[in-house]
């Protein structure tokens, strides 16, 4: 592989793992940070206070075995100790979770609950086996309840935002008070997406501006490019950059000038699609433990209590608000947090966004098994997405020489680029509420209406044929006559010179003074010839001429004679 093609493969490779980088980071599709289950003290006043047959000592040993057997992706201790105490055993091998009505509670299964403390003594190294030798047969409900007391978390309902937090919760009070005024959390996001997009627009008139101050450099980058066109060694491709370069720096441009508006625009990017995904949280206004909390109860089993729903990490709560409503009344008993009845009141005040458009919940997500209708999202999205691409490359300024836009392995290279945005738009639809992924398309097709008003009050410049051969007359320097063959394209070169097209093809035994040597060398040579046949020409005149004139005194003194 040449050197232009793996710098355009590198590129392509390096570009696809950001935006990877960045989608993965925009649905929180990474790894998952590990959850860690901390068991509380049961003293003997809380183990007599709720009736218990085993002293504290014995169940403080089964609450912390449960707890350093606790993983929320294998052996979730406290949610299968929890299904137990309401009756279902979620380590038999024909459970089926999907059939389980989570409001209804059946009598304790003592002997799911043994076999999940057995399980758990047997997921721990022998020194953490705080229950080897110890009789807990006689354990009953209470004891059972007890120890799940001992694991449940306290939900802070009013914790305090950091400045970030505050930062985009005011913005999201913002977006708030748009979805009241219109009743529509859709609308809201549309008239959102165009006020950031306004925001934006001195970054977008900045970029322009780059962009402009760049394309006006293109006929000299051209001259430079055209000066050794045909030559595709890594020497020579190093050489053209770095005539660019300095180019660049002769015209005091620096192209990385043009990705700072893009580099602003990312964290904007990011911090408003938190606000977007997550309105309980900025547009509600309620702390992010509350947030997370509802997460879980929206995805524990619903063997447990929860809703039971499998759904991408981090994808935020509009999905969860669409059926919290639907639900309320099962945060009131839901075991895994102690203070859920006052989670279950704060959620009763909170009022929740209309999600729907014309009778269709948006806060759902695109599925091939339940919500179809919303799979044209998706869709939607892709095609979208590859479109205004497509315009945006029209309006904007693509450094692409025609070389590069011919060579096969660049087309192949730019076709991958033009399709990789979409898919992972795509893709990225199907794991996130319908609504955001409108979003997505009103902001996209805003943003390219925005880079077409400014592409037309902001215009590239345009040039022509002679631009550029005034250009590479300029990059000739000294001679004229070298200058007038750089624009016309006819340089003779030394016999034995390789070339491609009338080029020469290698600069591995030559730089520049060399070359330019050599021309020169062969323009002396084209003068001295040309004064040569010049001085022929003028003897050959002068001796006509003088023979002319003997041939009319030879005919004057013949008549004279006659006479």
């Amino acid at each position: 592989m040449n050197y232009k093609k793996r710098t355009f493969a590198i590129r392509a490779i390096v570009l696809g793992l950001l935006m990877c980088v960045l989608l993965t980071t925009l649905v929180g599709c990474g790894s998952a940070t590990k959850v860690t289950l901390t068991a509380k003290n049961i003293s003997n006043s809380d183990a007599n206070e709720n009736g218990c047959t085993l002293d504290a000592d014995l169940l403080n040993d089964i609450a912390q075995t449960l707890a350093l057997a606790f993983d929320s992706t294998e052996f979730d201790s406290r949610e299968l100790l929890i299904a137990a105490y309401r009756g279902y055993n979620m380590l038999d091998a024909s459970f089926d979770d999907a059939v389980i009505d989570p409001e209804e509670v059946k009598e304790t299964d003592m002997e799911a609950v043994h076999l999940i403390i057995e399980t758990a003594t047997d997921r721990l190294d022998a020194a953490d086996r705080a229950l080897v030798g110890k009789d807990y047969s006689a354990m009953t409900p209470a004891d059972t309840l007890t120890v799940i007391g001992a694991l449940q978390d306290t939900v802070d309902l009013d914790e305090e935002k950091d400045f970030w937090g505050t930062i985009l919760g005011w913005i999201g009070i913002f977006l708030g008070w748009i979805d009241g005024f219109t009743g529509s959390y859709l609308v809201a996001l549309i008239i959102f997406a165009i006020i950031v997009e306004l925001l934006m627009l001195p970054l977008g008139i900045r970029q322009q501006k780059n962009s402009i101050r760049q394309a006006k450099l293109r006929p000299k980058e051209m001259a430079i490019r055209k000066k050794y066109a045909g030559r595709d060694d890594q020497k020579t491709q190093q050489k053209v950059s770095q005539e660019i370069q300095e180019l660049y720096q002769k015209e005091n441009f620096n192209p990385a000038s043009g990705c700072l508006p893009l580099l602003l625009q990312l964290p904007i990017v990011l911090a408003l699609y938190r606000i977007v995904i997550d309105p309980l949280q900025y547009v509600l206004g309620q702390s992010a433990s509350l947030s997370s909390s509802l997460e879980l109860y929206r995805t524990a089993a619903r063997a447990a209590g929860g809703l039971g729903e499998a759904v991408s990490a981090n994808s935020g709560t509009i999905g969860l608000l669409s059926k919290i409503g639907e639900h309320l009344d099962g945060l009131k008993n839901f075991l895994f947090f102690d203070n859920a009845e006052a989670i279950y009141t704060r959620m009763s005040e909170v009022t929740i966004p209309d999600f729907s458009l014309f009778g269709l919940n948006l806060g759902l997500t695109p599925s091939f098994q339940d919500n179809q209708i919303l799979l044209i999202i998706p869709v939607l999205t892709f095609v979208v997405y590859y479109l205004t691409m497509k315009l945006t490359k029209k309006f904007t300024y693509q450094s692409t020489t025609a070389e590069q836009q011919t060579d096969p392995q660049v087309a192949c290279s730019n076709k991958i680029m033009d399709l990789m945005m979409p898919i992972m738009s795509t893709w990225v639809c199907f794991m996130v509420p319908a609504l955001v992924g409108i979003y997505w398309i009103f902001k996209s097709l805003i943003s390219t209406l925005r880079q077409f008003i400014v592409s037309k009050a902001m215009p590239l410049p345009q040039f022509t044929e002679e631009d550029y051969k005034a250009a590479e007359r300029e990059l000739a320097g000294k001679s004229p006559k070298r200058a007038a063959a750089a624009a016309r394209g006819s340089y003779s070169y030394p016999a034995g010179t390789k070339t491609v097209d009338g080029k020469p093809k290698s600069l591995f035994h030559m730089d520049d003074d060399d070359y330019v040597a050599m021309v020169e060398e062969q323009e002396k040579k084209d003068e001295e010839e040309a004064k040569s046949a010049n001085n022929e020409k003028a003897t050959a005149k002068a001796e006509f001429a003088a023979k002319l004139k003997d041939d009319k005194r030879d005919n004057k003194d013949n008549k004279k004679d006659k006479k």
